[in-house]
């Protein structure tokens, strides 16, 4: 990757889009450029490591994996996205796994170059700041419906959010690819047999739709509705 596209690639990281040109020039420079064939492991799970990461191109998943080797996937990201800063922040080990889903590259930083980073840009701070935020509110929704909802409305809200990341228009979403049965399963900790059975009596609603590799989610409102029934919003 050339300099001019690392340039475009860390403008797109939410918490350094709004740094000066120059500045983002030097922390393009400072960073350190690695690639990952796909499968290969990035970070993992309770590993001293603590340097921060910046995706630039590719599409990275965030999991954590049982004694048994049941895997526990978290989210999947995309370029623009930051993951490693809890251990650059606090010091402690990986507190999950990231592996490549395809080809992808990555920019690092070293715990003590974020550090500067935080304190020379106060804008960066408060960005930083905010992205925890967010996932603290994130992974607490997460506990909310694990402790509250059945497998089936589990799978609702799963769906929900991957029509959130696709992206709406006139009251659809295109999962493309769709995600495997196992994908879904690993992310609300069931088995495929139920995502199949769910998936299916939505299909038969109305709800959904498989076309071909992907899988067209129909009302995403009636979705929502739903969702939020269960949770008794």
């Amino acid at each position: 990757m050339d300099q001019r596209r690392r340039l475009i690639s860390l403008g797109q990281v939410a918490i350094l889009g709004g740094l000066p040109q120059p500045t983002l020039e030097r922390v393009a420079l400072t960073c350190r450029w690695h690639d990952f064939a796909e499968g290969e492991q990035i970070l993992r799970y309770q590993d001293p490591s603590t340097d921060v990461c910046f995706l630039a191109a590719g599409k990275v998943r965030v999991v954590v994996y049982s004694i048994e080797g049941k895997a526990v996937l978290f989210t999947d990201l995309r370029p623009g996205a930051m993951f490693g800063e809890i251990a650059a922040i606090d010091g402690s080990p990986r507190s999950a796994s990231v592996e490549a889903v395809e080809p992808s590259t990555v920019a690092t930083l070293t715990a003590g170059q974020f550090g500067v980073l935080l304190l020379s840009e106060p804008k960066v701070a408060v960005a930083t700041l905010k992205h925890v935020a967010a996932e603290v509110r994130r992974l607490s929704e997460r506990v909310v419906e694990f402790s509250t909802l059945v497998v089936q409305n589990r799978i609702q809200a799963e769906l929900m959010r991957l029509a959130a990341k696709a992206g709406q228009q006139h009251g659809q979403a295109l999962l493309s690819p769709a995600p495997s049965l196992s994908e879904i399963a690993d992310r609300i900790s069931t088995h495929r047999e139920a995502v199949s059975r769910e998936l299916s009596r939505l299909a038969s609603m109305g709800l959904l739709r498989r076309e071909g590799a992907n899988l067209r989610i129909v009302d995403v409102t009636r979705l929502v509705m739903l969702v939020g029934q269960a949770k008794g919003e």
